[in-house]
């Protein structure tokens, strides 16, 4: 897996993907939205991802639904340091 890390990039997992390796997939999308959180593609694909898996019942006990909570208040936090941010910049 650490062999992974190292080129998780979004066309491997499009690879695993079409390979029909959801789980992998998914742990690359996880890892490039760790590694870029603005990113709204990647947090589209990884919610995408979740749902099919719960769906499935592919990996539902490795995705615990506080993970994504957690996530949603990071991302909300992350709004509104940017909106305060340009609300400072514009006074």
């Amino acid at each position: 897996m650490e062999e992974e890390a190292n080129i998780a990039t979004e066309t491997l997992a499009e690879l695993y993907l079409k390979g029909e390796n959801i789980e992998k997939a998914y742990k690359i999308y996880q890892q490039l939205l760790r590694q870029n959180p603005t990113s709204i593609r990647y947090k589209e694909k990884v919610r995408e991802l979740e749902l099919h898996l719960r769906e499935s019942g592919g990996a539902s006990a490795s995705i615990k639904p506080k993970e994504g909570i957690e996530r949603a208040i990071g991302e909300l936090k992350t709004w509104l340091d940017r909106i305060q941010h340009t609300k400072k910049k514009s006074t």
